[in-house]
């Protein structure tokens, strides 16, 4: 079998709301209810640009990961 090729010029991509829910499906990951209800909330403040929303979302995640340390 072949390695696939890496493009030196290749961007990363970001996955929409609706490729991750469909990817999630598959793999069977499912989102508890804080975190449907933050990323909902997310989604409707339109003052937030899309850095900011990605920087919230790593925030969250980096304090769950620090809660579930101890």
């Amino acid at each position: 079998m072949s390695t696939p090729r890496k493009d030196a010029n290749a961007k990363p991509r970001i996955l929409g709301t609706r490729a991750l829910a469909a990817i999630n499906a598959v793999e069977g990951l499912k989102l508890g209810a804080a975190s449907k209800k933050r990323l909902q909330a997310l989604q409707n403040d339109q003052t937030l640009t899309p850095d900011q929303r990605r920087a919230e979302v790593l925030k969250a995640y980096t304090a769950l990961s620090r809660r579930n340390e101890r």
